[in-house]
């Protein structure tokens, strides 16, 4: 995230603070304790670096807004149109939280890179598979719990 984008996400936060009547202690309780009163104050000065998708989400869960409105903000979008508002978009959400892992990981974005090759009913199988994969391995952790 730019540092030119986070004065808008302060600005916004801090109308969504005046008109709900927050105090950045109020955010973090509400946040339940996953983002900090000196975070919020660092979002509201322009000083708070890194900016992760859980720290986004967290404020969100703060300030009691929707997690889109927010992400706009902290990329300098403006407003969602109003026939827009009511669809959920949680969608774009997962997109930027996967698009951060596979620029992290380098093993993540060569499945991407294979994947985006594939026809539709190929990529159809890959998604039942790893589903598959993920349920197994679930299992298989829950397993290990209960031992």
């Amino acid at each position: 995230m730019s540092k030119a984008s986070k004065p808008e996400l302060g600005r916004y936060v801090e109308r969504v603070m005046k008109d709900k009547h927050l105090s950045r202690r109020d955010v973090s309780l509400r946040s339940g304790g996953d983002i900090t009163d000196s975070y919020v104050s660092a979002i509201l000065s322009g000083g708070a670096k890194n900016l992760s998708i859980d720290k986004l989400k967290a404020l969100a869960r703060g300030l009691r807004v929707r997690e889109m409105s927010l992400i706009r903000a902290a990329f300098g979008f403006s407003e969602e149109p109003d026939d827009r508002r009511s669809t959920d978009q949680s969608h774009n959400l997962l997109l930027l939280d996967i698009t951060r892992k596979t620029l992290i990981s380098y093993d993540v974005a060569e499945i991407v890179q294979e994947v985006v090759k594939l026809t539709p009913a190929e990529r159809a199988v890959v998604l039942q598979y790893v589903r598959r994969i993920g349920r197994a391995e679930r299992k298989l952790h829950r397993k290990r719990k209960s031992v």
